[in-house]
């Protein structure tokens, strides 16, 4: 049965035999795969599980509104009341976003400033005389959360557009600092150069 007998070449024989076993066994294959095709019927994808107050990620690359005026507050800092004449003075410019939401706000170098002045409101320094360079600064602001802005102010007054001759030692005195962002600006908060 096992030793092929006849005219032709046993090759031949064994080619036969390896033909048919395998067309037999892909036949059971097929038959194999419709039935269970039938039982299972037409599938339904099935649903991925999310994991419990998982957030949806569809709105992440959006950007956040941008920040109105009203929700957005201005405030100035001084580093200590009293500073002595020639000593570097820490001053400070924060903007928070008072509303409920995250947004954006432009804070371009040019369109804050923190300014010193006289009580009476006469200008002595600023940070925009002395700097004309403009910065593309467009955090997004969460709320409650401030984005701070120092400076270290040398001590000596200046003129917009720089001029050197502007430029001296402010007196002993009493000063106040006000910080601003275009429109916006902060309640002035007051300190001393003492000699």
């Amino acid at each position: 049965m096992f030793d092929p007998n006849g005219p032709l070449p046993p090759a031949v024989y064994w080619r036969r035999r390896a033909v048919a076993v395998s067309a037999a066994l892909l036949a059971v294959g097929l038959v194999g795969w419709g039935v269970i095709a039938l039982i299972a019927g037409p599938g339904q994808p099935e649903p991925v599980p999310q994991a419990a107050g998982a957030p949806l990620a569809i709105a992440a690359d959006t950007a956040p509104q941008a920040c109105p005026d009203e929700v957005v507050r201005v405030a100035a800092e001084v580093g200590q009341p009293a500073f002595r004449a020639g000593e570097r003075i820490g001053l400070a410019a924060t903007v928070t976003n008072t509303g409920p939401q995250r947004c954006g706000r432009d804070l371009n170098r040019m369109l804050r400033e923190i300014e010193v002045t006289t009580p009476a409101g006469r200008h002595v320094w600023s940070s925009n005389d002395c700097y004309a360079e403009s910065t593309n600064e467009q955090p997004v602001l969460e709320p409650g959360k401030p984005v701070r802005n120092d400076v270290l102010w040398s001590g000596l007054t200046s003129v917009p557009g720089c001029a050197v001759e502007g430029q001296k030692p402010v007196p002993p005195g009493d000063y106040q600092v006000v910080a601003r962002l275009t429109s916006i600006t902060s309640a002035p908060v007051p300190f001393k150069v003492v000699p």
